[in-house]
């Protein structure tokens, strides 16, 4: 090992430039050659022979733009061919890129001839195919923008005479295409994901899916729907790469990086930073295209029958990783160098194609063929898809007509005092009691049901069921899913689901699970059938695995269920629906009542059901908590709450900790079951954006009419009833308990409305539709704000919303036209009170303002809009897509949080302080309206004490923002000196640790302009005053010194300004093994008592992380970092420091000061393996370090170089949180390090 150690150290200090182009070789396999995984001992298997077992073939060609070059036409002449073979049951894809270089220009521009015949010569192949022919998106063609995507969908459609020809349609992100009823399409412009849509002020306009969050949860359902059959998601940038975009490149590009001109060193470095950097937006490593590709890959794995199809390198690959199949052919007319690396890949450098063939059993097989010296060649051919095998169950034959079953295993539930005490009992106890419920069989209820697809939200374990009638109906286990709740709720760009199965982590959310009563949900529909409140019918059954359950048996049956109707179309029978013969899901209805004012809610009966909601303490009522049933009322279509999903009521949250957890802003919501009501905002924080759109006509009289009309319609009688129906093991003195809460809370029911009311009615949001819309907001003498809503029909206007919003309730009120040409007025000349924002949206919009006070209007800066006003209005233009765009969950909401810190480090000893934050979210929330941060710790080493005060103010028009830090330290603080020069002696040990410490006061302001990129960049211009006083302390070197000015024992004032840049992209915050990090800080500081003390400053770093093996589990991790003080006009405290844990980690911290310092250190790290079943799924791994550095002082001569060397150990927790603990060796002695992360 030692040998080892010096090795690397060595290596490490003098070879450094050498190792780097090493490390870049070694990752520069790439080349035109076809290349093969490990793993791949077939490379041309044979899946079929018989075209009559394929039931479907997709022909796959990409970056075809370059269809017009001789080389590139022999290609596509020789795909013809192939395709003349295809039958109808086939689909043609052109995954993008269609038009080099810049996609479809106008129709008067100079090079839009050139350009149809680009894509003519692809569409050319289409009209001869005989299946169907689809065209996506790719990154050139959006080069024109999106009105050049919207002229290349429109040629294309109308050549072919097929609106479906072109997709995802209207330019929107997303589109499922059903190509036979056992394969499904899936469409992603993948383009329009990394779109910086400020730039796009038509984007989405016409489209559904409106937020990037909205295309993800969209992706989810629809890779839920189709479970059952082989689903292909076509996209043009793939979400694995063993290309340039993916950072892989061949030995010369590192040599000849711009066409045959020999730059060696610089190819390698313009390489490395385009691997690292994620600068374009083109590379994997970007932040924007790691984040579709990371919540891609999280969504498809764990899920056999997908295959992701793509374009964008100009090679062919297939690779096979983590459980995705990547499918890259995307070298219709150009070529680049690609590697395999995975076990089981390919890689062509060479023009060509592939074929994906789907067989009627189930299976799918990938066929690439590269065109070499103008023939046609397969390359590569392998089945990717297996169907499952039927698996054979043994039933016991279960003729009891009921059975007694536990939740859980009694053992789980079975805690000592002090666990009690710190997690709470909840309702632990039904978990682990045998419940005795009646044993279903699914052909015996409902005429025979039989599985459709297993779904489930966050938490559950469900199978969608059907009748032979088609009636859906959910069974619904009630024991939950740990591992889907982590995986859906917290980890949504990584797969965790299965590494954290069998962790301790898993069996603490099951326990967790126990807050919730498992039994309540069965009676909350009595409850709900008095207040005339629609809702389902669960009842509790024993479901043994059976032959009706099939494949499903592996993971369904044996356990106690619910078994209900499923809030959907075809049960026009049941009361407890309306008898409703259309149900639609709360996304549906938003989309419904921005198309046409004919769309309405009932307020009344949502209203009644959000207050049994409260009265009940479900505080779980996000968006697809509810199913909405549509009814016909004349001309206008209403829409009546279906609630669902009843888990939370009655919650028992206990335990001296976890009370204390749940204050945390993201569990603030979840709230116990009392008599007193919880805060009313947090408790409602999921149903917040609902409420405030659809209960916005709602008075305060309204709210209390509702709440006493629930209390004096649901008697004691019926709460008692109600529960006489739990089953009997559980009616005892909890359920007495729950009873008796809620009859007291029914009393206070009215009360609490007022409060919740007064929440919502802050700010109030009005929306308009798609259509022309008239807005008129009259300022009233008493402050008020009377707002009527007009729709322009060719008929006449008819008003549509009339609402009078007081002064003491309401302190702004957001208007959002919408699309069409709207029209917004203000009058009345009273003192206004009421802030009033409005926004304008799509087309040309009017503004009449006869009062401007307490107004701004908001609209798109490249859109024609019109504002008349008779004096000067505040008007913001901006294209920022999150200020124009409506979205209805953008809501107020103010964030404020305490928290402990506590710390340790050998010079500060330990440190305890305290973190406060307040967030304020308004109308500006990207990244926030306001954000204020307090720091204040404590050290018990030096019994100093410091403080930080960090604020941020985020700009409506822009992304600057206004920043303000201050700074203040008692005179307790210390930093360490040693004296200027690079080779000061260390005298710790003869003079003990405080002698070279120095005790300081300061205080100090930072006033600076922000700007935040979307891509990881930040740049700050501000000015700076800060007051300095050194204590001057007997017995100190730094009274003893004679470097150290008489000065410093005063404060010092000093003046500044001075510029910061960062910029930062690591594939892994906690572990990265791909990154790259740079940081600027320069200035100016100017004594203003002492003109000749002044000087400018540079401090520097530079930070990158390499793989050094294919398997990423060698890791080369360094750090550069650079301090230079300009002038000699500084003192002591200012000067350049080298030492510490970020630095020369043997050091202590200041160990050597000089007017200027250099240090670089490496980490060479290897991850070892993993730890599964433990507190939570871990890595673990060791590294070794070194360390090399020096200080610069004027008139001191020494080519000393100091460094320090170490070994280290680091555990992983889920890719989210490393602890690393090192220990450092230099000529001072051995320094521990301690720390969260690696540090570089």
């Amino acid at each position: 090992m030692k040998i080892f150690f010096y090795a690397t150290a060595i290596l490490l200090k003098y070879r450094v430039f050498s190792v780097i182009f090493l490390v870049l070789l070694l990752n520069s396999c790439a080349t035109h050659k076809k290349q093969y995984g490990s793993a791949v001992v077939d490379p041309f298997e044979t899946v079929t022979t018989d075209s009559a077992n394929i039931a479907h073939t997709f022909y796959l060609i990409g970056d075809a733009g370059n269809a017009e070059e001789s080389k590139a036409k022999r290609a596509l002449a020789l795909f013809s061919m192939r395709l003349s073979h295809a039958n109808k049951n086939s689909t043609l894809l052109f995954l993008g890129d269609n038009i080099y270089p810049r996609g479809m220009p106008a129709m008067d521009a100079v090079d839009r001839k050139l350009a149809e015949r680009k894509i003519d010569e692809q569409i050319a192949l289409a009209k001869d195919f005989k299946g169907k022919s689809v065209f996506i998106n790719g990154n050139h063609d959006w080069y024109n923008g999106y009105d050049g995507v919207v002229q290349q969908a429109n040629y294309i459609t109308e050549k072919l005479s097929d609106k479906k020809a072109f997709l995802p349609r209207k330019t929107c992100g997303f589109e499922r295409l059903k190509i036979s009823d056992e394969v499904v399409l899936l469409v992603i412009d993948s383009e329009w994901f990394l779109q910086d849509w400020d730039k796009h002020p038509k984007i989405n306009e016409n489209c559904s899916i409106k937020t990037r969050e909205d295309f993800f949860e969209e992706l989810r359902s629809e890779l839920n729907k189709n479970q059952n059959k082989t689903i292909v998601i076509a996209m043009h940038h793939p979400v694995y790469s063993n290309g340039s975009h993916g950072g892989y490149f061949s030995a010369k590009k590192h040599l000849f990086p711009y066409k045959n001109i020999p730059a060696p060193i610089l190819g390698s470095l313009v390489n490395y930073l385009r691997k690292v950097s994620g600068a374009s937006p083109q590379e994997i490593q970007n932040k924007r295209y790691s984040e579709l590709a990371n919540r891609v890959r999280t969504l498809v794995q764990g899920q056999d029958n997908i295959v992701i199809v793509s374009g964008h390198e100009h090679t062919q690959q297939y690779i096979e990783k983590d459980g995705v199949k990547q499918v890259i052919s995307g070298a219709g007319s150009k070529e680049e160098e690609a590697r395999a690396i995975q076990p089981i890949s390919f890689s062509s450098g060479r023009l060509g194609y592939a074929t994906l063939e789907i067989l009627k059993d189930g299976a799918s097989s990938i066929q690439f063929y590269t065109v070499e010296n103008g023939r046609e060649e397969l390359a590569f051919s392998r089945k990717i898809i297996t169907p499952l095998p039927p698996q054979e169950f043994t039933f016991l034959e279960n003729k009891s007509a009921v059975v007694a079953s536990s939740i859980y295993p009694k053992a789980w539930t079975v805690k000592g005092g002090a666990y009690r005490f710190i997690w709470g009992d909840h309702y632990r106890k039904y978990y682990g009691m045998d419940i005795v419920a009646p044993t279903l069989y699914l052909e015996d209820i409902h005429g025979g049901l039989k599985p459709k697809i297993s779904g489930g939200g966050n938490q559950s374990l469900s199978l969608r069921l059907e009748s032979g009638e088609g009636k859906e109906y959910v069974m619904r286990g009630v024991k939950k899913s740990a591992s889907r709740f982590v995986q859906s709720a917290v980890f949504k760009d990584q797969y965790v689901e299965e590494a954290i199965k069998g962790t301790f982590a898993e069996r603490f959310i099951y326990d967790f699970y126990t807050t919730a009563h498992p039994f309540t949900p069965f009676i909350i529909g009595d409850l709900s059938e008095y207040l005339g409140i629609y809702h389902t019918n669960p009842e509790l059954y024993y479901i043994p695995k059976q032959q009706a359950l099939g494949r499903y048996n592996a993971v369904y049956g044996g356990e106690l269920y619910m078994i209900e109707e499923r809030p959907t179309d075809g049960h026009e029978e049941e009361e407890s629906f309306g008898n409703a013969a259309v149900i639609i899901s709360t996304d549906d209805v938003m989309n419904n009542l921005r198309k046409d004012e004919k769309y309405k809610i009932d307020d009344t009966a949502y209203l009644k059901a959000r207050l049994f909601d409260m009265l009940i303490g479900d505080w779980d009522r996000h968006a697809d908590q509810w199913r909405w049933a549509q009814f016909k009322e004349g001309e206008a279509v209403v829409y009546k709450p279906i609630p669902r999903d009843r888990d939370q009521a009655f919650a028992k949250i206990d335990g001296a900790l976890l009370s204390l957890i749940k204050k945390l802003p993201p569990l603030r919501h979840m709230q116990s079951f009392k008599e007193d009501f919880p805060a009313a905002r947090w408790m409602n924080k999921t149903a917040f954006p609902m409420d405030m759109d659809f209960l916005k006509s709602k008075s305060e009289a309204d709210w209390v009419n509702q709440a006493k009309e629930i209390a004096a319609t649901l008697t004691d009688a019926h709460i008692d009833e109600a529960f006489s129906k739990l089953p009997i093991e559980v009616q005892d003195d909890e359920m007495k308990r729950i009873i008796k809460t809620l009859k007291i809370r029914r009393s206070g029911l009215a009360d609490f409305a007022v409060k919740y009311y007064k929440a919502l009615a802050e700010t109030v949001v009005v929306r308009g539709t798609d259509k022309k819309d008239r807005f008129v907001l009259t300022r009233l003498d008493n402050g008020s704000v009377q707002l009527q809503q007009y729709r322009a029909k060719k008929s006449g206007e008819e008003k549509i919303f009339e609402r009078t919003y007081a002064a003491k309730e309401t302190k702004e009120i957001w208007v959002y036209g919408l699309d069409d040409k709207d029209e917004f007025q203000i009058v009345g000349a009273a003192k206004a009170k009421i802030k009033v924002r409005l926004i304008g949206g799509q087309n040309h919009d009017l503004f009449q303002i006869d009062n401007n006070r307490k107004l701004i209007v908001y609209d798109y800066k490249t859109k024609d809009n019109t504002v008349e006003s008779k004096s000067s209005t505040r008007t913001v233009y901006s294209d920022r897509y999150d200020l124009n765009n409506y979205d209805y969950r953008k809501v107020p909401l103010n964030v404020n949080m305490l928290l402990p810190n506590v710390g340790y480090n050998p010079d500060d000893g330990v440190k305890l302080g305290i973190n406060y934050s307040s967030i304020r979210n308004n109308f500006v929330q990207e990244p926030f309206t306001t954000k204020h941060t307090f720091k204040a710790n404590y050290s018990f080493a030096t019994q100093g004490l410091d403080g930080t005060y960090k604020g941020f103010f985020a700009n409506a028009t822009n992304s600057w923002m206004f920043a303000v830090e201050a700074k203040a330290t008692s005179p307790n603080f210390a930093q360490n000196f040693y004296g200027f020069g690079n080779e000061t002696h260390y005298f710790d040990e003869e003079k003990g640790d405080d002698y070279k410490r120095v005790r300081i006061e300061s205080y100090q302001i930072k006033p600076a302009y922000r700007y935040e990129g979307k891509l990881g960049g930040q740049f700050e211009i501000g000015a700076s005053f800060e007051t300095l006083k050194v204590e001057k302390t007997s017995g100190r070197f730094v009274t003893e010194s004679p470097e150290i000015s008489p000065d410093v024992f005063r404060f010092q004032n000093y003046l500044g300004a001075q510029i910061n840049y960062d910029y930062e992209r690591y594939n892994s915050k906690s572990k990265p093994t791909l990154g790259f990090g740079f940081h600027w800080e320069s200035g100016w500081k100017y004594n203003t008592a002492d003109s000749d003390k002044q000087f400018g400053f540079i401090n520097t770093s530079l930070t990158f992380n390499v793989p050094i093996d294919r398997l990423e589990r060698f890791v080369w991790a360094s750090k550069f970092k650079y301090k230079a003080r300009l002038e000699d006009g500084f003192d002591f405290y200012q000067a350049a420091t080298l030492g510490g844990n970020d630095e020369l980690r043997g050091f202590r911290p200041e160990r050597f000061t000089g007017k200027q310092a250099f240090m670089h250190s490496s980490d060479v790290r290897w991850n070892i393996g993993e730890i599964n079943g433990g507190l939570v799924p871990m890595q673990y791994g060791m590294l070794v370090g070194f360390d090399y550095g020096r200080v610069w002082n004027p008139g001191e001569s020494s080519n000393k170089w100091h460094n320090s060397y170490g070994l280290g150990f680091w555990v992983n927790a889920i890719e989210s949180l490393t602890l690393q603990t090192s220990y450092f060796k230099s000529v001072d002695g051995g320094r521990f390090v301690f720390g969260l992360g690696f540090g570089f």
